[in-house]
């Protein structure tokens, strides 16, 4: 008698054991897999922005001292090399190298006209906020050109009519992005110095105006 008793009691303790472990596996099957969803800490607070694009420039570039010459505006197109540091969602610091070349007309006292083609290397260091959920980008800092050659030619001759841009520069933007990839963007460049020119041995001072308008591939 004792016997089939402890044979029961043994059965029974199987059945409600596998009855326990079919209901603690069913529940941690049906139990929300934390790792499915990304983690907070998944996206860098720091990190690396690389981009290429073309842009197109207006010159607004004035005699700013005597009626000597006329200058046309200049047009130029070129392509420029950017690299930033984006600090969390809103903020960046970045720089970029732009090259440009462009021509512009320009005219003596005498009304001959001359043809300048222009070169010229910028890298400014830019600040950036970004809002929006980042889709409108605001920059403002400080822009060197590093080369502004012009030259003219007069019967075969070319000749030196000196730098069209200062050194130092002041730019200001803004950029809409498009997708994750696309920016298109305007900036406003503003000389903080004249520079000084010469065109068939006359000298003068010129200060120039920047408007440039472009597209960025951002990676």
């Amino acid at each position: 008698m004792m016997t089939r008793r402890v044979r029961l009691s043994f059965w029974l303790a199987m059945v409600m054991s596998i009855v326990a472990m079919a209901t603690t596996v069913e529940a941690q099957a049906q139990r929300p897999s934390y790792d499915s969803f990304p983690a907070e800490t998944s996206q860098p607070k720091v990190k690396m922005e690389f981009g290429i694009g073309l842009d197109a420039t207006y010159t607004n570039l004035a005699d700013v001292a005597t009626d000597i010459v006329g200058i046309s505006p200049r047009i130029g197109f070129g392509g420029h090399f950017d690299m930033a540091v984006c600090i969390g969602r809103h903020f960046a610091i970045g720089t970029e190298i732009a090259y440009q070349r462009g021509k512009a007309k320009i005219s003596d006292v005498r009304d001959n006209i001359y043809t300048l083609k222009t070169r010229t290397i910028d890298v400014p260091i830019l600040l950036s906020l970004r809002v929006a959920n980042q889709h409108l980008r605001f920059d403002v800092g400080p822009m060197f050109t590093v080369m502004s050659k012009a030259q003219y030619d007069i019967a075969g001759e070319t000749r030196e009519f000196g730098p069209m841009y200062p050194t130092w520069n002041l730019v200001g933007g803004v950029g809409v992005c498009i997708g994750r990839h696309f920016v298109i963007e305007a900036k406003y460049i503003h000389a903080l110095k004249t520079t000084y020119n010469q065109i068939e041995k006359v000298e003068f001072t010129t200060r120039a105006h920047r408007i440039t308008a472009g597209f960025t591939v951002v990676f």
